[in-house]
């Protein structure tokens, strides 16, 4: 058996995985900071989203073609959460920001009330 972070052989306990707290420290820190990235990363893509939506309804738009939204770099991928709207339509949101795509390739925004 070796240690999982420098490979180090391990003595001790059978279900020793790690020399030493330090290198435990360092493994933990490691997979810490990889998950801090992914969700940083996403909250990206959320930050955009908004801004985008957020600039489009501070023009007064409250349609936009999704080949437009697509260009200004809106991602569809990324979200805060959805729910079927009156009419069976899927309404999306971003935060506070609701979109739904119809049939013609346009995208309706709104800004939701708290």
């Amino acid at each position: 058996r070796f240690c999982l972070e420098c490979g180090k052989e391990l003595y001790g306990r059978s279900d020793k995985i790690y020399c030493s707290e330090g290198c435990r420290n360092i493994c933990n820190n490691t997979k810490s900071r990889e998950i801090r990235m992914q969700i940083e990363s996403v909250n990206k893509i959320l930050r955009r989203n908004l801004r985008i939506l957020q600039e489009a309804i501070g023009r007064g738009e409250k349609k936009i073609r999704r080949d437009n939204l697509i260009s200004l770099g809106f991602d569809f991928r990324y979200f805060t959460s959805a729910k079927m709207g009156s009419g069976g339509k899927l309404v999306m949101q971003c935060y506070n920001y609701s979109y739904v795509n119809s049939s013609k390739n346009v995208i309706y925004i709104s800004l939701k009330n708290n």
